[in-house]
């Protein structure tokens, strides 16, 4: 049984019923289910099947469905077999929905395959399951405040979280990169607030100088739009809950309005690039009739009970400097500017209050004072969702490490341009939203999780799709199924099956769960070092070539970890029943003496941001794009011990360091080797002054490589100076700058 996300309760039987022709369906008084009728209807069109509504206890019926009172909201019992369907869900009609769900996926596979004949007749397999969710709020985000995504697009987005029993659409809507919510009383928010005349080409930390197309972008959702995607969602059971920021990420609505500002009469812009900017709302009279205003409308327009008001990133420089802000300060007898933030949190929160509706807020609105009857969405880790909980406020946990979806899914040295970290499916799946350190009690305030695709990087609904999916199908199962009921492994076996319908439902799904990934290390037993290659596509066949990727040169057949003596670049497709089902994937791995070595430093790193301990004799180089490769140090000179498992002749030691001047990282200024036999006596071999191209404006590797005579060696001593302080006239200019390194390569 493909069902995703998995039931809590399934029961095998034997036999199928079969559906062909017109199907009687029985339904109650319900207006719900006649809905669910109707949905379930177009879906068995393409066989043929029409379903045909009769009253509750008429003759000839295939299908019914049935109210049961006893049965709590979003729950459902489904039973296929002797020649009948039962579908059981209480009076609000949710559980008929997800009973839905889990039958249209319980059609085989092949009714979802393109180019696979359309069959006349749809078999489903007998079973019994008793289902409800684990969490009440399962959720996912979309942001189209700093990319504009089409009403059509939102719509279909919807139906897939839908069929995974998705229920809670969080709307990005406002950001310092565009405003796309009509507001009646303002108009300028969409004339101004919506357009901005380029944006940001790649990272802003890649490019120095940042580089800005002239490409202009603009979009907004109506009035008329917005009810449309909010009575399309509750059709569906999807809630559509609208999230406008305050008092940061304001930048769009200060370009239409800058009197709400601190700085009036300033030049305020509709960004086009990411981060965190100081132009945030004054916490005036002004500003709160202004943002009272545009939330009645949002109300109006979004029956949700939670309102998104932000409340995240916010700094606080223009306040500080802001004579009124002060003088509220003092007046309203506060400690400092996060205190204010509080109260200003909470004037918003008691006006929401008042219209009937609670607020949700990132966790920052925890400093200073929680609004009383606020939920708070944990997305700096699990700490404010615990004190959240702690304080007994409801709390979505929603920690970027398992829930961020504009973070890389694959290999980030080869994937398309993404925002940072590294969550691929496995890990994505794994994330259990309850922390164990809370009490039982306090465990109840942990409503549900949520997955956040941010929009900075992703301009099309097609990379929108890249980046959610499969993922998303993950993060579903985290919100339905009990711990005790997953299982990874079950789960690929599922997904292979749903990768047909997200292919016929044109969801463009990234296909990394048809490639091969690679996982280099020293295996210490076997004196040599390993690559390990896995698809999480059960049942794929591996073929592999070194140094090749002539895809009819991957002739190699994986079985166990191959061992690799020397560099080499591994290149690997997966395949099944002999068709390559994803692309051909590669890695390079610096094998050399000193590959699985231990080394120290001195002084120690700053920053290790994967494989802590080993990070420099790993086998794996640092690239440009990403931190997560880099051993990060903040003194003016280090030097590193690396102890060679035996005695050895050397001529060459080799490391690459990083130009990143957004982040002030400047490459090494100078390198020095020397090599000892005892580890106390070390003799210098070779002396390097470095120098460098910096006309380039990109991110740049810098590999360095000093070559000697060779020299016996049991210890090799590497000092390196850094790139002193930061360039005047660069980020940082006159401070101590970030010397960032990669593997240390003996030969």
């Amino acid at each position: 049984y493909s069902i995703i996300p998995l039931p809590n309760e399934i029961e095998d039987r034997q036999g199928s019923v079969v559906l062909s022709g017109e199907v009687k369906v029985s339904l109650p008084e319900n207006e719900r289910a006649r809905g669910v009728c109707s949905y379930l209807g177009d879906h068995l069109k393409r066989a043929g099947v029409t379903l045909l509504p009769v009253e509750a206890g008429a003759s000839g019926e295939t299908i019914r469905l049935a109210v049961c009172d006893t049965l709590p909201s979003e729950a459902y019992e489904l039973e296929v077999g002797d020649g009948k369907i039962l579908l059981r869900s209480n009076a609000d009609g949710a559980g008929f929905f997800y009973g839905v769900q889990s039958l249209l996926q319980l059609i085989p596979s092949d009714y979802y395959t393109d180019g696979a004949p359309v069959p006349d007749r749809l078999e489903i397999p007998a079973v019994r399951i008793k289902d409800r969710p684990r969490f009440g709020y399962r959720g996912a985000m979309i942001d189209v405040g700093r990319n504009f995504m089409p009403k059509e697009f939102v719509m279909k987005f919807i139906d897939q979280m839908a069929a995974y029993k998705m229920n809670r659409l969080h709307f990005h809507l406002t950001d310092d990169q565009g405003w796309r919510i009509e507001i009646k009383k303002y108009p300028r928010l969409t004339e101004v607030g919506s357009k901005r005349s380029g944006t940001l080409i790649g990272h802003s930390d890649y490019y120095w100088p940042e580089r800005f197309d002239s490409i202009p972008r603009s979009g907004y959702y109506t009035q008329e739009d917005i009810k449309e995607i909010v009575r399309y969602a509750e059709e569906r059971f999807v809630t559509v809950i609208p999230e406008i920021e305050m008092p940061g990420h304001a930048s769009a609505a200060l370009a239409a309005y800058p009197e709400l500002s601190c700085g009036l009469g300033k030049d305020y812009a509709v960004r086009q690039s990411w981060g965190i900017f100081k132009e945030i709302f004054c916490p005036t009279e002004r500003t709160i009739t202004f943002l009272e205003d545009v939330l009645s409308e949002v109300i109006e327009l979004f029956p949700s009970h939670y309102i998104h008001i932000g409340g995240d990133e916010c700094p606080k420089d223009a306040w500080k400097a802001c004579p009124r802000c002060q003088a509220l300060i003092r007046k309203e007898g506060l400690k400092n500017e996060e205190e204010l933030q509080s109260w200003f949190i909470h004037r918003i929160e008691a006006f929401v209050n008042s219209k009937g509706r609670d607020i949700i807020g990132w966790d920052e609105i925890l400093e200073g004072g929680l609004a009383p009857n606020a939920t708070v969405m944990s997305w700096r880790g699990e700490t404010g969702g615990i004190s959240a909980a702690r304080q007994r406020h409801d709390v979505i946990m929603s920690p970027s490490r398992y829930c961020y979806y504009d973070h890389y899914q694959e290999d980030p040295e080869y994937a398309p341009m993404e925002i940072s970290g590294f969550l691929p499916l496995d890990t994505a799946y794994a994330y259990d939203p309850v922390p164990l350190e809370l009490t039982p009690e306090e465990r109840l305030h942990i409503i549900g999780p949520q997955a956040n695709v941010w929009g900075e990087f992703i301009q099309t609904p097609e990379y929108l799709e890249y980046m959610a999916f499969p993922r998303l199908l993950a993060m579903s199962e985290v919100q339905w199924t009990n711990p005790d009921r997953k299982d990874f492994e079950d789960f690929t076996h599922r997904l292979a099956d749903e990768f047909k319908r997200l292919d016929y439902n044109k969801v463009n799904a990234c296909r990394n769960f048809y490639e091969v990934n690679f996982e280099g290390s020293w295996n210490a037993a076997s004196g040599r070092y390993e690559v390990a290659m896995k698809t999480f596509c059960p049942g794929m066949e591996i073929r592999y070539a070194l140094n090749d990727s002539a895809e009819a040169n991957l002739k190699g057949r994986y079985t166990s970890p191959i061992a690799l003596d020397e560099t080499a670049t591994v290149y690997a497709a997966a395949y099944l029943d002999g068709k390559r089902l994803g692309k051909i994937t590669r890695k390079t791995f610096a094998v050399n003496l000193a590959t699985g070595c231990d080394y120290t430093s001195v002084p120690k790193a700053g920053w290790e941001h994967l494989n802590e301990g080993f990070g420099l004799t790993d086998g794996v180089r640092g690239y440009p794009i990403q931190m997560r490769r880099w051993i990060s140090f903040y003194e003016d000179t280090v030097r590193i011990d690396v102890r060679l498992r035996e005695p050895s002749e050397i001529r060459e030691v080799a490391f690459a360091s990083l130009w990143k001047p957004r982040n002030m990282i400047w490459p090494a200024r100078y390198a020095k080797v020397f090599v000892s036999e005892d580890g106390k006596r070390y003799r210098q071999v070779d002396e390097r002054v470095l120098a460098y191209d910096f006309t380039r404006t990109e991110a740049t590797r810098f590999p360095v490589s000093l070559t000697f005579e060779p020299r016996k060696a049991a210890f090799v001593r590497v000092e390196i100076g850094s790139g002193g302080l930061c360039p005047e006239g660069q980020p940082g200019e006159g401070t101590q700058s970030e010397l960032a390194l990669d593997e240390i390569e003996i030969r």
